[in-house]
């Protein structure tokens, strides 16, 4: 059965541009509305509604754009919901950016939905179903080599997810990570907790992009002790983002997910990809 929150919650943290404060509010949504964006910072408080048609992948992070107007960084606060089973939410934003919160994990979110009560619905849950296996491919290039990444789609009878970490550069060993959407409590326990991090020679690079926000990530670098909470803590998180942006769907989804050094870009290509083959936005 479909699910949303018995009541309206709060959660706040620093944007992701590092520069100003932002609040997040969730509130209960009826069966069959979906996940909506709502910014009440802007006159007439428009809508935007979480579809891949209106995804986009900025930067490092991913974002939703209808009408010029932007929801920034939905990566996280969207694997919070789909992780806690929930299909119906309205979040009103006092800015463009969603916050960054507990070290850019999705923990404090998922804290917040869990105070707010999940509750069950009359009408029954929708599943986007994979019925063929589905692929998309992308490459980059480190130290003049070039690298595959791709991320692939297979028939399941479950929600499933699985991330090969593969760097180049070997500050992080190859780690793997695999997880079925099942229980609330699994996403609480074994993911919600991954955080974002960064490799030591992108600290420059990124904090042009996030400011301070730096000061919540994690930076890795070879040979030092990361204190990770997880052996395959990066590979966890990777499943968080994936999950995040698989999310832009509107539903959950019957299928295996499995990326391969995939990132945002890569993610939304596949949500449009699915929904292309489908013919529309199921929302």
């Amino acid at each position: 059965m479909q699910k949303s929150i018995k009541k309206s919650v709060q959660c706040s943290g620093m944007s992701i541009t590092g520069e100003i404060h932002s609040t997040v509010t969730f509130f209960p949504s009826p069966p069959g509305s979906g996940i909506v964006f709502v910014r009440d910072d802007l006159q007439g408080k428009p809508e935007i509604e979480c579809k891949a048609s209106l995804a986009q992948s900025d930067s490092r992070w991913t974002s939703l754009v209808k009408n010029n107007n932007r929801i920034e960084h939905t990566e996280h606060i969207l694997a919070a919901i789909t992780g806690l089973g929930i299909d119906n939410i309205k979040v009103h934003l006092d800015s463009p950016h969603i916050p960054v919160v507990s070290q850019f994990s999705c923990k404090d979110f998922v804290d917040a939905l869990l105070r707010a009560e999940v509750i069950t619905q009359s009408k029954p849950k929708l599943f986007i179903t994979i019925t063929e296996p589905q692929w998309v491919f992308d490459s980059f290039y480190y130290n003049g080599q070039r690298y595959d990444s791709m991320l692939i789609a297979l028939p399941a009878a479950e929600p499933t997810y699985t991330y090969l970490l593969d760097y180049p550069s070997k500050k992080l060993p190859r780690q793997l990570a695999h997880y079925k959407l099942t229980t609330a409590l699994d996403f609480v326990s074994e993911l919600s907790s991954a955080r974002s991090y960064i490799m030591d020679d992108e600290v420059d690079l990124v904090k042009k992009l996030i400011g301070n926000a730096m000061d919540q990530c994690l930076v890795i670098s070879g040979g030092t002790d990361h204190q990770l909470r997880w052996d395959n803590e990066p590979a966890r998180h990777k499943l968080v983002d994936l999950l995040g942006d698989i999310s832009t769907l509107g539903h959950s989804v019957k299928g295996h997910f499995i990326g391969i050094r995939s990132g945002h870009k890569t993610n939304i290509k596949m949500a449009q990809k699915i929904i292309s083959d489908l013919g529309s936005d199921l929302r």
